[in-house]
């Protein structure tokens, strides 16, 4: 059974698109609430696909109950999916130390901008949404489903990027150049370097607040209370794109748990037994077929095992097999029961 270490406080669901991070982040936290603990899955990928995998209407930034398939565990299950707006404003009104300030912030129309836009804004309100919920003593375990391969590693850079930007010559500079803001008049006009100086200002003063999560959360990635949990398909296309996304992690020098291969074999092939099977009088005629079939199933799991295993022992991570679903995944007891048919493949952790 596939288990997080109990020390474990937050788990990054890591990978390319299409392998199944998101179905996967979400049968992790249910098995782990089923063990007792109480989780948070929080989607910080702007599609929708947290709330089909869990099998409810769907997910708001603030954390939805989701009812666990079987009773008596004592864990509980909890979701969110981020929004950026709203996780954006709800962190400068905890940023700020008066309202006032805040409410200047969230007016300032370089700010609205930059909320409601830019594509890195939303890694920094996930990670700003991950120190809060890590620090919610209602969670013993955060899983954080990450977007595809470029936007999870925005994630993991959000941090330091956020803290290199309020620290930049260049941001003081303009706040404190009073040639370069009239030179800048001349070419956008008062409102809009209005606008921009006021939100630098303004940013300058929340940069401590800011600055001191960023560290934080910086350190507990890289401790032993989390772990990344990278996701890929079994075919060797796959196992390239998930090592060009390890490497991006090392890089970081954050230490990948273990790997999830998704879809890598079939239930009902029996993976041990290689001589023939007995096949009932009705299906005589077919059985020929059959048996040719079931050959070149075996054969394709065998290639999958044979791409997985030299991956995992270069990673250093143990492997987890994950099979072809029998029927949609879109509640949780088919989640329990999918994840719960894991194999284990590779070095042990």
């Amino acid at each position: 059974m596939i288990e997080l270490s109990d020390e474990c406080r937050l788990a990054f669901c890591v990978g390319v698109g299409g392998v199944g991070k998101t179905t996967l982040a979400a049968a992790l936290g249910l098995q782990e609430a089923l063990r007792g603990r109480s989780v948070l899955v929080l989607t910080a990928d702007p599609a929708r696909r947290l709330a089909d995998a869990l099998g409810v209407q769907g997910l708001r930034d603030v954390a939805s109950n989701i009812p666990l398939p079987s009773r008596g565990s004592g864990g509980e299950l909890h979701a969110l999916m981020l929004e950026t707006k709203a996780s954006a404003d709800e962190i400068i009104r905890r940023a700020a130390d008066d309202e006032a300030r805040a409410q200047r912030v969230l007016d300032n129309r370089i700010y609205q901008a930059f909320s409601n836009t830019l594509a890195r804004s939303h890694a920094y309100a996930a990670m700003e949404r991950i120190h809060e919920t890590v620090h919610d003593p209602r969670y013993d375990l955060v899983v954080v489903d990450t977007p595809p391969a470029q936007s999870s590693i925005e994630i993991l850079d959000a941090p330091a990027r956020l803290v290199r930007f309020l620290d930049q010559r260049v941001v003081r500079w303009f706040r404190g150049g009073a040639i370069a803001r009239r030179l800048l008049r001349m070419v956008a006009g008062d409102s809009l370097v209005t606008s921009l100086t006021e939100f630098l200002t303004e940013m300058a003063f929340l940069r401590e607040g800011f600055a001191e999560r960023a560290r934080e959360v910086r350190a507990l990635m890289r401790s032993s209370s989390t772990s990344f949990v990278l996701v890929s398909s079994a075919d060797s296309v796959g196992i390239e794109a998930a090592k060009s996304v390890a490497a991006e992690v090392a890089a970081r020098d954050f230490e990948v748990a273990c790997v999830m291969f998704n879809r890598a074999f079939i239930p009902e092939v029996d993976r041990g037994g290689r001589g023939p099977v007995t096949y009932p009088e009705s299906l005589a005629a077919l059985a020929p077929k059959l048996e040719q079939m079931r050959t070149l199933l075996v054969q394709e799991e065998e290639q999958r095992l044979s791409n997985i295993i030299p991956f995992c022992e270069e990673l250093g991570a143990s492997g987890w097999c994950l099979p072809e679903a029998t029927r949609p995944l879109s509640d949780t007891s088919a989640l329990a029961a999918w994840i719960g048919r894991a194999r284990p493949v590779g070095p042990p952790a």
